[in-house]
């Protein structure tokens, strides 16, 4: 998403917070969906897959989304109407801007919804799943994401092959999908982890 070349700044250290906007409930679910495919570790800009990495740039991803200069598009937002647009939305750069502006404070880690499979998970309550993100998936692999429920029915969810990292970025499904108690999430085979991303409770 950010290219922001040259800019560089660290937070102050104690800054007060005047949003209520935060990091685990509205920022962290922008950049997933908008940024991460390049900014993710080792990838091709700085990473902005965890807060503590994102936060330092805070004031300068204001700037550059205020812009419009990122995530790259090419074109004026709302003149014609595309599929693929990958622009922001203006509410999505007004929720960027408080943030940076408030504090760009983290919020409660609670909200920041995932569960990491790695090799396998039995879940321990229901869960609401909305989408994944590969994010321990080493380079080249070749596995499959099934969800076996309790009555036996098996659920596929993904099946990557040979997965390059450098393309990182999160999968979201039409529906969101519904798995009990007891439903086990596994790889086949069983190499690296993916992070399930959840719906809130």
């Amino acid at each position: 998403m950010l290219l922001l070349a040259g800019l560089e700044g660290a937070a102050p250290a104690h800054e007060l917070i005047t949003t209520k906007i935060t990091w685990t409930r509205e920022v962290s679910r922008i950049f997933f969906r908008r940024c991460t495919s390049c900014h993710h570790q080792d990838g091709s800009s700085f990473d902005l897959s965890t807060y503590e990495k994102a936060r330092p740039w805070a004031e300068a991803i204001k700037e550059e989304v205020l812009e419009r200069r990122m995530p790259p598009w090419g074109a004026v937002k709302g003149f014609g109407d595309f599929h693929s647009d990958g622009a922001l939305s203006e509410t999505e750069i007004a929720i960027i801007s408080s943030w940076a502006e408030g504090g760009a404070p983290k919020g409660d880690l609670a909200l920041l919804r995932s569960l990491v499979v790695n090799g396998h998970l039995t879940l321990k309550s229901p869960v609401s799943v909305k989408g994944l993100r590969p994010d321990g998936l080493p380079e080249g692999a070749t596995s499959r994401l099934i969800a076996e429920r309790p009555d036996g029915t098996v659920e596929p969810l993904i099946w990557f092959y040979k997965y390059a990292p450098r393309f990182l970025h999160s999968y979201y499904f039409k529906t969101a999908l519904k798995f009990s108690v007891g439903t086990r999430i596994r790889m086949q085979p069983e190499i690296g982890s993916v992070t399930l991303l959840l719906n809130q409770r």
